[in-house]
């Protein structure tokens, strides 16, 4: 009866140990995302503002990477973008597109790694606003595996033959680039807010060589 009692103890610390290990495991498996903007340099996993391109530009900025998943206008405005809210859902690869404002969008893009993407518009309202062409804010939310990363463009003229490329860059749990579940398109009228640009390094470079010009010219009339 004592070894029994033993035996059964030792079972007990052992299935113990076990379920301490499944359990680190998983906490060790779970995903911890910090998203961040390309424009202030705290982006995660190596997104770029050049991932998603629209009619040859590259996007204004970046923001991810975010867990969970990205399907409605309420799910973008309530990430409180400093690109600011007000934004539309116009298509998504895996749902139907909806009319706004007189416009309908439909976008199209391969279940890949990356490619190309178009962006086909309808006007439904005749002479009535919106028509093509027309300015307008848009978010790129390219979704693969568990996790998503948008893009905004600012103030693009679009005439609804329009489209880019996009190259996913943020890894899976397995450490793998995956392929894209969807891609998800909003709008909103051009001026509704304002999409943070990032300056080119030969900006930067001809900002810091005109603010030393201003500096010898300065010392020149104090002299």
């Amino acid at each position: 009866m004592k070894h029994q009692k033993m035996n059964c103890a030792v079972l007990g610390a052992l299935v113990a140990v076990g379920m301490m290990g499944v359990a680190s495991q998983a906490q060790a498996t779970q995903a911890i995302f910090t998203p961040g903007y390309c424009s202030g340099a705290t982006a995660t996993d190596g997104l770029t503002v050049g991932n998603v391109t629209l009619n040859s530009m590259i996007s204004n900025d970046c923001y991810g990477v975010v867990g969970g998943n990205i399907n409605s206008a309420a799910d973008v405005n309530g990430l409180n973008l400093t690109w600011g809210n007000n934004w539309a859902y116009l298509d998504s690869t895996d749902a139907s597109n909806a009319t706004w404002m007189g416009l309908e969008f439909t976008v199209a893009a391969p279940t890949t790694t990356g490619g190309n993407w178009t962006l086909t518009g309808t006007d439904t309202n005749g002479s009535f606003p919106l028509n093509f062409p027309v300015a307008l804010d848009f978010v790129v939310a390219l979704k693969a595996s568990d996790r998503y990363a948008l893009w905004g463009f600012d103030n693009v003229v679009v005439d609804g033959t329009d489209g880019g490329t996009f190259t996913i860059v943020f890894e899976n749990k397995g450490g793998q680039i995956p392929n894209l579940s969807h891609m998800t398109v909003f709008g909103r009228e051009a001026g509704a807010g304002s999409i943070a640009a990032i300056p080119e390094p030969e900006t930067y470079a001809m900002l810091l060589a005109g603010l030393g010009l201003v500096g010898f010219a300065a010392r020149r009339k104090l002299s």
